[in-house]
């Protein structure tokens, strides 16, 4: 049998550029992603729904 192996999410966006400049990133690029795909997944139909607090 064959054994097949994942890459991890983040692997599948480390490439994506980044068009802000770099002093004015807060966050890395493939986090927001991730984190925008599993909102998405979970339904979330705004930033809200995270409970988040931003700063």
């Amino acid at each position: 049998m064959e054994t097949r192996t994942r890459a991890p999410l983040a692997e599948y966006f480390k490439d994506v550029k980044d068009p802000l400049i770099e002093r004015k990133k807060r966050y890395p690029l493939n986090e927001v992603i991730i984190i925008t795909i599993l909102a998405f997944m979970s339904m979330a139909e705004g930033w809200e729904d995270g409970n988040v607090t931003v700063a």
